[in-house]
């Protein structure tokens, strides 16, 4: 499971480190990590809008192929996720040193320049421009607040589960 916040130096190659608890995940993540020493992962870059960069094990982006394809063939959702999650993600390997390299084409989707921020989802982290982060961040926080009220407690979301 991906937890917590951190912040890394990109440099000017577009090599940045991975948090050392997210490597282990993605060891554990990646079938071949053992033998190879060098665990694969998955990023995902999506539409235009997107503003951070979602990073699968890659057995968990397997998975999340297989359920795609799961979809009905020709049906619009799968069209979607095809074309939104398959089509624009590219796999990377972490190198000796747990660090991997960003392309340039996917700092500057992002608006990355010297840091970037990781911040960990469960299945999957995300990595943003840390001042990108805490605008949306910000903004998300408002708008939960103004939804659920002052002093309201997140973990009351789980009573509601099946409700979506």
């Amino acid at each position: 499971m991906f937890i917590g916040e951190h912040t890394f130096k990109v440099d000017g190659k577009g090599r940045v480190s991975i948090p050392a608890d997210f490597r282990h995940e993605l060891t554990e993540g990646d079938p071949m990590a053992a033998s190879t020493g060098r665990p694969r992962m998955v990023i995902v870059y999506g539409h235009t809008t997107q503003k951070q960069l979602t990073v699968y094990t890659f057995d968990g982006f397997k998975a999340l192929a297989e359920d795609i394809r799961a979809l009905p063939r020709g049906s619009k959702r799968r069209k979607i996720m095809e074309r939104m999650i398959l089509n624009l993600a590219r796999t990377t390997e972490l190198d000796g040193d747990g660090r991997f390299v960003l392309p340039q084409m996917l700092r500057d989707k992002i608006a990355l320049d010297g840091t970037a921020y990781f911040a960990g989802m469960g299945e999957t982290f995300e990595i943003w421009k840390p001042e990108t982060f805490d605008e949306e961040n910000a903004q998300f926080a408002e708008d939960w607040v103004e939804e659920m009220g002052p002093g309201a407690d997140p973990l009351a979301l789980l009573d509601e589960l099946g409700d979506d």
